[in-house]
């Protein structure tokens, strides 16, 4: 069951990412996140706070722990931060979270989960 829970039913939840191509804790919880200001899209592990902020290169990682409630996410691309320190939350998560389109359109279909690459016809390839 997921633990992210969009209003919007087209919005991405936990369940839509290809975890097998992340690795951080070991008990990784993964959602793609959007910024609002510039659409950039990237995935975070809310586990341990890992964001995967290239999804080109996701070699590349910063931790995005807060714990301060006047802290704030910012993007990694554009650095505006989130208006809201809990925006995995229920009430808040819909102006983060992106679409499967939009995964798609910014070229990172690869990252969606299976049953969604499947969907939307995404090809793997080869090994």
């Amino acid at each position: 069951m997921a633990d992210i829970k969009p209003q919007n039913p087209l919005l991405l939840t936990d369940e839509d990412v290809e975890y097998v191509n992340f690795k951080c804790c070991g008990d990784e919880d993964l959602v793609f996140l959007r910024c609002p200001c510039c659409g950039h899209i990237w995935v975070q592990c809310y586990e341990c706070d890992t964001a995967y902020t290239d999804l080109d290169d996701i070699t590349k990682t910063e931790s995005v722990f807060m714990s301060d409630i006047n802290e704030r996410l910012s993007c990694s691309n554009c650095h505006k931060p989130f208006e809201d320190f809990y925006y995995l939350m229920d009430r808040f998560v819909d102006k983060y979270l992106p679409t499967a389109a939009q995964v798609i359109e910014a070229g990172y279909g690869r990252h969606l989960a299976r049953h969604l690459q499947e969907k939307h016809g995404i090809r793997q390839p080869e090994s």
